[in-house]
């Protein structure tokens, strides 16, 4: 998904990429809803309100990161996301991480510092990357409201099942990317032929890949989603020098393995 959206934000804005993508979202919830019923009734509003907005925001800082920075930079970042998870796992959900978090976390800002100083010839910190951490810090209290929603023993309520955690990612996910798309804050792109067969890869991978991890996640450990999560890292990476001649720089290099380093380190933490 994060290829195609770098391929298709050569002309289309990033935030207009996450719009389609949350729409074909929407689409996708409407057909499941009419075809097979499945159960969007919601009951833990505040769990689902929290994972659609902080969720939908994520996105759209990534998409716009994608296109700024590039795939292989933004994505790193962004998936530092586990670190916040981690930590709003603590403060929301008082699930209290092991003793050795700390030093993973610390390790893991050394790496973070080093890729967003990494700029130019010096140290500058781009006011992108800020973004793109931004996107992280979105996306760990995202993942944070899944759990709640999906897991029993938060409450009293019923969990909630994976298409109701993800039809409020997606209608809230498409109310946050519309002001900065369509008038008069934004402005609308007409892409071609081309560019929506793009846009409409990236909707169906992009909703393909929600559905999964959002099941999998009532299912399989913290520690096995952050491990994946960071081989899509590595991989997107290399597609990013790859296909796209994106530069790494040494300091750049040194900080993304540290930063995948720390960030495995705490997904054991948990």
């Amino acid at each position: 998904m994060a290829m195609l959206a770098r391929l298709v934000s050569r002309n289309i804005p990033g935030p207009q990429v996450a719009l389609v993508r949350f729409c074909i979202g929407v689409l996708a919830v409407a057909g499941a809803w009419t075809i097979f019923r499945v159960e969007l009734r919601p009951h833990r509003w505040r769990w689902l309100i929290a994972r659609g907005l902080f969720g939908g925001t994520s996105v759209l800082l990534y998409f716009t990161c994608i296109e700024r920075l590039g795939v292989g930079r933004a994505t790193l970042l962004n998936y530092t996301s586990p670190v916040w998870s981690l930590l709003f796992g603590w403060i929301l959900l008082k699930e209290r991480p092991r003793s050795h978090a700390v030093p993973a976390l610390i390790l893991t800002l050394i790496g973070v510092v080093l890729i967003v100083g990494s700029g130019g010839g010096g140290w500058r910190v781009s006011g992108w990357d800020l973004v793109a951490e931004l996107s992280a810090v979105s996306a760990g209290i995202a993942v944070t409201a899944i759990r709640a929603a999906r897991r029993s023993g938060y409450d009293d309520t019923p969990a909630e099942s994976h298409w109701s955690v993800f039809a409020s990612f997606t209608l809230l996910g498409a109310m946050a990317t519309l002001p900065p798309v369509l008038p008069p804050f934004g402005h609308w792109f007409a892409p071609s032929a081309r560019e929506w067969l793009l846009l409409l890869l990236v909707g169906v991978t992009g909703v393909w890949a929600q559905l999964i991890m959002t099941r999998a996640l009532k299912h399989v450990t913290a520690t096995a989603m952050g491990i994946i999560h960071q081989v899509t890292v590595v991989l997107t990476v290399l597609g990013g020098l790859i296909f796209f001649g994106e530069m790494l720089t040494p300091r750049s290099a040194i900080g993304s393995a540290i930063t995948v380093v720390g960030v495995l380190w705490v997904v054991y933490s948990e």
